[in-house]
């Protein structure tokens, strides 16, 4: 699939990702609520799996809590989502939300992937300077 229809594909799937919304909230300490709260959902459009939103948008410093959902319909039920950067790495199963949490404590581009199927459409964190 050309670099033409995954824009279409994310084009076409993100008014999904719309309706799971996204929310913020301020906290400093480890129970405490994250900055910055997204909702990513997993689905597959003509055969290609991708997450989306693929790109998060986060300050140095946040504390970031990412929902994952997947909502792929076809085999296999699990699929990753990971950042290594951020020693992240998630296995979802098809129904059965999860969510991961941490500090986006260095700025730069990150790639975020399928750890288990690295075909897969990735996406990446970008970590602005606070």
């Amino acid at each position: 699939m050309g670099m033409r229809n995954q824009a279409a594909v994310v084009a076409s799937v993100i008014g999904l990702v719309l309706a799971f919304g996204t929310g913020l909230a301020g906290a400093e300490e480890a129970s405490a609520k994250p900055d910055v709260e997204v909702t990513i959902v997993a689905v597959q459009y003509e055969g290609t799996k991708v997450w989306v939103p693929a790109t998060i948008a986060v300050s140095e410093g946040d504390r970031v809590k990412v929902n994952l959902i997947n909502k792929i319909p076809t085999d296999p039920a699990q699929h990753g989502w990971a950042i290594d950067a951020f020693k992240v790495a998630k296995v979802v199963n098809r129904g059965e939300p999860t969510s991961v949490e941490f500090v986006a404590d260095k700025e730069g581009v990150f790639p975020i992937y399928c750890q288990l199927h690295p075909a897969h459409v990735g996406g990446q964190l970008i970590v602005l300077d606070d």
